[in-house]
């Protein structure tokens, strides 16, 4: 007698372990594919250099301006009356 019917799978522990292989497959690439997106973007080198120059030029000229500006204003850039010098 021929049975009609498909029997149902009794193991089906190689199924879940296909699933989780392609699960895992499907994972990495996307990591792959968004490191490569970000490395060639330069993501994090904007991310750092972007706050970085702000920063720079309240280290070099004391003031949160542009560089320009800030320049102008240091006091090391200002023209001094006095001098201990005698001969200037």
């Amino acid at each position: 007698m021929m049975k009609t019917m498909a029997q149902p799978l009794r193991n089906r522990r190689g199924q879940f372990l296909i699933e989780t292989v392609l699960m895992m497959m499907i994972t990495i690439g996307l990591f792959v594919f968004g490191m490569g997106k970000l490395r060639d973007e330069k993501f994090l080198s904007k991310l750092i250099s972007g706050p970085w120059e702000k920063v720079a030029v309240m280290i070099e000229t004391g003031t949160w301006e542009t560089r320009a500006a800030g320049v102008t204003k240091h006091p090391n850039t200002l023209s001094r009356g006095i001098s201990l010098d005698p001969r200037q």
